[in-house]
């Protein structure tokens, strides 16, 4: 299922939208949140990391097209929506996966969403090809196969497939070394309870990595770790200050 976020200074737009795709959308999306300006967008999109970012260029304030000072390489895919049909060759310019106009299609919507969808999986599947070719991409490590409850059942995952998770509002979402999503009917705080204390490491109350894939620590404005996938996953400020001396301790045993 893919996950997105939208971002209109409009309410009308944003309980249109809403609708369309809670009730009209042919590929599965789960909406993980809304915001009004830009600014708490980009606060939302670090917090819970969708797939897809709804977004209306003409706001008051910073304009849409603003959101990529803010991410040099972002991993969501960008779906601007305006009124005004000028703005879809800068969209383009800048690389969005999409455009839409303004009142909103179901249409062109469900087009739209199927061809992102389609583009995750080549990615996912490139990926999963890149792995296979290089092995070591895989940190040697030894894993514990755990139990996950997901809607309509379970399924069993080895933790050392496992490269990070996020919390998604009261459930939690699992991202393995292939970039497959696995959205678990638990919180974050289970998944820590659950996965071996050793291998997993609380970094903010909104994620869990498992170490082995850490790749370097980066102290800035807001710090994070560069995981071997080249995702970045944000520090606390209350765990940025000892999360080295922590670390070390896991991987000491």
């Amino acid at each position: 299922m893919l996950s997105c976020v939208l971002i209109d200074d409009e309410q009308d737009s944003l309980i249109a939208l809403k609708k369309l795709l809670v009730n009209f959308t042919y590929v599965p999306v789960r909406i993980v949140g809304e915001a009004t300006n830009l600014d708490n967008g980009i606060q939302l999109i670090k917090d819970t990391l969708p797939d897809i970012v709804f977004l209306d260029i003409n706001m008051p304030g910073k304009n849409g097209m603003d959101i990529y000072k803010y991410f040099d390489n972002p991993q969501f895919k960008v779906v601007f929506i305006t009124e005004y049909s000028q703005f879809a060759i800068e969209a383009i310019k800048k690389s969005a996966s999409d455009y839409l106009l303004k009142p909103v299609n179901f249409i062109e919507l469900n087009e739209s969403i199927k061809r992102i969808s389609a583009q995750f999986k080549w990615e996912q599947h490139q990926r999963e090809v890149e792995n296979k070719e290089n092995l070591i991409n895989v940190p040697e490590m030894e894993g514990k196969n755990v139990v996950l409850n997901v809607e309509h059942g379970f399924l069993i995952e080895n933790t050392k497939n496992i490269e990070y998770c996020y919390a998604d509002q009261s459930y939690s979402v699992i991202v393995t070394c292939t970039g497959k999503k696995i959205l678990v009917t638990k919180p974050l705080k289970y998944l820590e309870k659950l996965f071996p204390a050793n291998q997993f490491y609380r970094t903010h109350k909104s994620y869990l990595v498992n170490i082995y894939y850490i790749r370097r620590y980066v102290k800035s404005d807001e710090n994070y770790l560069l995981l071997r996938s080249g995702i970045k996953i944000p520090v606390s400020v209350r765990k940025s200050s000892g999360i080295d001396g922590e670390i070390k301790k896991l991987f000491e045993g």
